[in-house]
This record gives structure tokens, sequence and C-alpha cells, in this order.
């Protein structure tokens, strides 16, 4: 059955839901790290133990959530809907706990730590439930190659302006300055603004979007062969490389963002800041905003780039430029020790790269990242069509779990190695102290921490040593370079082009015709499958 245009009010109410998708990624992926390090207390080593862990956690619930939803009855509310529906609420409150200050129940490090990991892990199921089902709605709201492009651009400009609302206004309310006076109450007062929206947003989606592909429960059991079938599709391994590489690139950039801005680029303006307590042009939270705004702009143009040509052009092109922008990023300079100046409660620099430059790398490098971001969102249907032509039945949960199972599990790695290298260059967190331990070396501390003091001594650092900005520049420039080159390399592989899929969705509709076997198996070859078996 041949699928109609989706309305105005569909497309909305779908794209409404990656509000979450896109904004809690980027509240999490920039304000998370910091928060772990600079408020809670964790030493880098505990953060990327914990981003490891929660995250390879997440990727293994993943395939089994994906089947779960593929043998739902499609109901009222469809296979994935209902699901949306129930967890909304449930994600709201683990994330209000994610951003728990638990350096106000205790100091132990170990308690803490796993404090943190039981929050993180009861939020990521909660998310799991949500995302697989979103992802796999994705791909049942039509089944034309055109229209699935414009509901992904829907959907994509929700998320980016979603992540541009999200990195500009949550660290304006909660950040580890403000929490060095508060505590991180503030970090609740964010967290429950940002959850309640990411939850109305979620309402919206599962109620009032709706999909117009509707196939029967299918019943599987989650064999370890059952689980990675989807890797039989070369087109499936093209499009999950391509997937991976740019949410690795873009997860280390966003984690890492605001501590290269502070204890590299603005170095000498963070120390007159958190030493007196003054404000500063924020700059880190300007250029981000600046790059989700040239992202919704550049969307326009990534569409029309695969109209004209196809996606496997507009992922290369957009990731080269993405990585030719990084190399940039990793040779600007920092601020010249001694050149910031406080004047009135406010600093000002006087060396190293001036903001407006800044700012319009910051919209340059949107640009250039759109391409990679849009292109693995618009071609999850496609790669669901080749999966049925092939295997000869829809299970667009089996291939969304397994793709956010390696992707969640990617983005682990990827993650923990920032933080196991600058924990190792002697890169400095938020410690606690007794009140007598802080006396007693108070000559110490006051070099190289602001030592606010209560029941127990918070100390927040000053700077990093020339090893730990060496490590912290090279986490957010040359790793996610080498990562983004390989999906470069991956996407010159990709065949799946607007013709193929046509005729792969009219031969789904219509098996009944006299060559369909032929006509299947040479398009199948075209693609680059493994066409032995028919």
């Amino acid at each position: 059955m041949k699928t109609q245009k989706v309305s105005l009010k569909n497309k909305l109410a779908f794209g409404a839901g990656d509000i979450f998708g896109g904004g809690s990624f980027n509240v999490i992926n920039f304000l998370f790290t910091t928060f772990l390090s600079l408020v809670v207390g964790l030493p880098m080593i505990w953060v990327s133990a914990i981003l490891l862990l929660t995250k390879v956690f997440d990727g293994i619930i993943d395939p089994f959530i994906g089947a779960i939803t593929d043998g739902t009855q499609p109901k009222r509310f469809g296979k994935r809907r209902k699901y949306i529906l129930i967890f909304a609420p449930i994600m709201y409150v683990c994330f209000v706990l994610l951003f728990f200050p638990w350096n106000l129940v205790t100091t132990s490090v170990p308690l803490k730590v796993a404090l943190v990991i039981f929050v993180y892990v009861l939020y990521a199921t909660s998310q799991s439930f949500i995302l697989i089902p979103y992802y796999s709605l994705a791909s049942e709201m039509t089944d034309d190659f055109d229209e699935r492009n414009k509901v992904s651009a829907v959907r994509v400009a929700f998320s980016i302006i979603s992540s541009l609302v999200c990195v500009a206004v949550p660290g304006s309310i909660a950040n580890p300055s403000q929490a060095a006076n508060d505590g991180g109450l503030c970090y609740i007062v964010m967290s429950v603004i940002f959850g309640g929206i990411f939850c109305l947003s979620l309402i919206i989606c599962g109620l009032f979007s709706k999909e117009q592909i509707v196939t029967p429960a299918i019943k599987r059991k989650i064999t370890l062969k059952e689980f990675f079938k989807p890797l039989k599709l070369r087109t499936y391994r093209n499009y999950l490389g391509m997937q991976l590489c740019a949410s690795m690139s873009m997860a280390i950039i966003s984690s890492f963002f605001f501590i290269y801005c502070d204890f590299y680029l603005r170095r000498d303006t963070y120390l007159l800041t958190t030493m007196h307590g003054a404000g500063r042009f924020p700059i880190g939270t300007v250029a981000a905003a600046g790059m989700f705004v040239a992202q919704a702009i550049a969307l326009v143009f990534y569409v029309w780039l695969i109209k004209k040509t196809n996606k496997k052009t507009a992922y290369v092109l957009s990731a080269t430029f993405w990585s030719a922008m990084l190399l940039l990023l990793f040779l600007l300079p920092a601020e010249t020790s001694g050149t910031a100046q406080l004047v009135n409660g406010f600093v000002t620099t006087t060396s190293g790269v001036p903001n407006w430059l800044i700012i319009i790398l910051g919209l340059v490098m949107g640009i250039a990242l759109c391409g990679c971001v849009y292109v693995p969102h618009s071609s999850v249907g496609d790669v669901a069509n080749v999966g049925q032509l092939y295997f000869g039945e829809r299970t667009e949960g089996a291939f969304s779990g397994l793709t956010n199972f390696l992707n969640t599990t990617a983005q682990a790695v990827g993650l923990a190695i920032p933080p196991f290298i600058m924990s190792f260059a002697g890169y400095k967190e938020t410690t606690y102290v007794s009140v007598e331990e802080y006396l007693a070396q108070q000559s110490y501390y006051d070099s190289i921490y602001k030592a606010t003091v209560g029941q127990n001594v918070q100390l927040v650092p000053l700077a990093q040593g020339d090893m730990a900005q060496f490590a912290i520049r090279l986490a957010i420039t040359l790793l996610p370079i080498v990562i983004l080159l390989v999906g470069v390399f991956i996407a010159t592989r990709y065949r799946l082009t607007k013709q193929a899929q046509e005729q792969i969705v009219s031969l789904c509709n219509d098996q009944t015709q006299q060559e369909f076997g032929q006509q299947k198996k040479a398009l199948l070859q075209y693609l680059g499958e493994d066409v032995s078996k028919f």
C-alpha cells in the first residue's frame, strides 16, 4: 500500500518528540561532565568510568526494548507511541535526579559514584523506552522518499532549535560558579524546568502524531544471531558507520567544549572570574548557541543538496568541512597569563582569540556539521526498507535497538577516552575537604583553588596545567577528526539512492509480480548485498 503525504500537523507532532532527543542530549553533553567534576566533585578517572559503564548498560538493554516494541500489537497508540506516553513522566523524575548535587548529601567519593551510576541507569532505561520507539516510528510515518526527507527535516529542525535553547539557557541557570554559592541547587532548578519541557513534548508526540504504516506484532527471541541480524546488510553497516562517527564526534565536542573554553581558550579570564566571583562574557555559550543557529539555517541547504545529488555526497562534504574546522580550533591560541583585567566586577581579555572570531567559528562549524547530523536521521526509514526486502518482514525495532546499542557503546568508548587521558595529564577537579584539613594546608590550597568554607570546604580549581590543557585540546579536536575521517571513508561506500529506495518500496508493496525474485536479487546486488541465498 502506497502511503499518502504526511500532514503538517502530523509532521509537527512527530517532530516535537525530538525536542527531548536533541535537547536532553545537549543538556547532558554540555553540562554533565563539568557538573560531575566541578560540582559533585568526582575525579576525572571516575567520570570516565561512569560514562563508560552507564552507556554500555544503555546499549545492552536496547535490543530487548526493540524486540518488545516489535512484538506489541498495534492498538490505539500503535506499536510505538504507547511507550513514549508511559515513560515520559518516568523520564522526567529521572532527569531531575540525574542533576541532583550529591555533594549536598555526602563527601564520600565512592558513595557519590554509586549514586550517580544508579540514577544514570534509571534515566538510561526510561530514555531507551522513549527513543527506540521514537526512532522506529520515524520509518513508519511514510514510505515516500521525498516525504520522508521532509518529515526528517521537520524533526531535525525541532532537534536543532531545542539544542540551541538547551545550550544557551540551562548553562545560564546552572553552572559551577553559581553552584559554588548555592551548593548545586541551581542544577535542580534547571532540571525541573527542562525535564518538564521534555516530558510535555513527548506527550504531544505520543498523542497527536500518527503512523501510516501499521504492521502486525512480530515476536522474536533475543539471541545473539537475531540481535546482530541487521548487520548482514551492507547498507545497514554503512549507515551505521556514518551514524556512529557523527554522533561520537558530536558527543565528544559538546561534552568538553566548555572545559576547552574555560581552561584553555579563556584560561586567564576564567581564573579571575573564579577568584573574584566576577562576571564575564559567556563566549562558550554564545559560540555553542551560534553553532546550532547555523545548523538550522544550513539544514535547508543540505535538504536541497540531497535532492540534487545524494546523501553520500552531503555526508562526505559535511564531514570533510567539519574536520577542517576542528583542525583550526586546535590551532587557536590561548590567552596569555596575566592579560585578563577585572573592571567594575567584570572580566575582559586583552589577548588570545577575539570574541567575534570565536562566534564566527561557531557559526561556520554549525554549517559544517549539519549534514553529518541530518543524513543518518533521514536514512533510518530507507535502511529499514532494505531490511524488509532482504528479510521479508518489517522489524524497525530490531534495527533501532541494535543501532542504539552500538551507538551508545561507541559513544561510551569515545567519551571515556578524553577524561581518562585528562586524569593522567593532571586535570584538577573540585574537591571537598574538612575545615581542619583546609586550615592545616591553607597556603597550598589557596594557590591553586578557590575555597568556599562551610561545613566542608569546597575547593574549585583556578587553572589547569600545560599537560591537562593539551589533553583538553586533543579531546575536542584531533580525536573527533580521526573519527570523522573514518565516517567519510564509510560514506563513500553507501549506495542507497532515491531511485533504489523507490524501487524497493514498489517491490515490497507488490510481491505478486512475475519477475519479483529477479528484480529483488538485482536490486540487492546493486546495493552490494550478499544475494547468494536467493
